[in-house]
C-alpha cells in the first residue's frame, strides 16, 4: 500500500439523510465554545454516515466523542474500521478486483450472492465481524442509489445498481477515518444510551429520522425498528 499524506476523513458510506452537503450551513450554527476548548465531548446518538462527526472532530479540539446507532451492521462497520482497518482494506480490494473485472450480468450475480450471504450472517455477542463489515461497504457502493433499507425481517433488500466503475475500496479515506475514530467510543443501541455521556461540557447533535409528510415521501427503515411518531415523542421528552 502506498504511503503519503493522510487526507481529511470523509463519510465512508452514502446514507439517506446524510448532511455532507449541508456542512457549510451547519458550521454557522456550531457552538462558539467549540473553538475555545470549553466543550470537551461530542455525542451523536443517530450517527448514520457521520458527516457532522468527522467535520467537528477535524475542526475543533474535542477530547472524546461518543457515537450511537440502532443499526447493528453500521456500528459493526465503524468498529471494524477503528480496530481492523488493514484487514478490511485487504478484503475490499479483493472484492473490488473480482467485481470490476466482470460484465454487468456477472456483477449482478456477485451482488446478489453477497447480499444473500450478508443477510444470512448474524453478529453475535457484540463481536466485530470484519467480513460482514466489508460486505456492508460493498453493498452500499454497488446497490441502487447507495441506499440502505431493510424489510420487516431486518434483511437488506436494496436491488443492484448498475454503476460502471464504482470505488469500492477507498483505502486512503478508510485509514483517515480509522485514525479519527481513535478518540471515538462506538456503541450499538438507541438514543437513550446517550444520557450516560452528556454533561455541561458536551455538544450533542441529534439527527433522527424525520417524520414523512406522507406514507410514500419518507424513509425511516434503517433498521427493523421503525422510528415512528411514538419514537419522536420519546426523543422530544428526552431532549427536555
Amino acid at each position: 500500500m502506498k504511503k503519503g499524506p493522510i487526507p481529511q476523513a470523509q463519510p465512508f458510506i452514502k446514507w439517506a439523510g446524510g448532511k455532507g452537503q449541508l456542512l457549510s450551513t451547519f458550521q454557522k450554527f456550531y457552538p462558539k465554545s467549540l473553538k475555545t476548548g470549553k466543550i470537551k465531548y461530542y455525542v451523536e446518538p443517530f450517527v448514520g454516515g457521520g458527516a457532522v462527526l468527522f467535520d467537528v472532530l477535524q475542526r475543533f479540539p474535542i477530547g472524546k466523542a461518543i457515537i450511537i446507532d440502532i443499526n447493528h451492521n453500521l456500528i459493526n462497520t465503524y468498529l471494524t474500521i477503528k480496530h481492523h482497518v488493514n484487514h478490511m482494506i485487504t478484503l475490499l480490494q479483493k472484492i473490488e478486483y473480482d467485481y470490476i473485472s466482470q460484465d454487468v450480468n456477472d456483477r449482478k450475480k456477485i451482488y446478489y450472492n453477497i447480499r444473500k450471504t450478508f443477510n444470512s450472517r448474524q453478529i453475535h455477542n457484540n463481536q466485530v465481524d470484519i467480513e460482514k463489515a466489508a460486505w456492508f461497504i460493498f453493498l452500499n457502493k454497488t446497490c441502487f442509489n447507495g441506499l440502505y433499507r431493510v424489510n420487516k425481517s431486518g434483511k437488506f433488500n436494496v436491488p443492484f445498481g448498475d454503476y460502471k466503475n464504482p470505488t469500492i475500496c477507498d483505502d486512503k479515506n478508510l485509514i483517515a477515518v480509522s485514525m479519527l475514530l481513535n478518540k471515538v467510543k462506538i456503541l450499538h443501541g438507541d438514543f437513550k444510551k446517550a444520557a450516560n455521556y452528556i454533561d455541561s461540557k458536551t455538544f450533542v447533535y441529534f439527527d433522527p429520522p424525520y417524520r414523512p409528510l406522507n406514507e410514500t415521501s419518507g424513509f425511516t427503515s434503517y433498521s427493523r425498528q421503525d422510528f415512528n411518531d411514538d419514537s419522536q415523542a420519546i426523543l422530544a421528552d428526552f431532549y427536555k
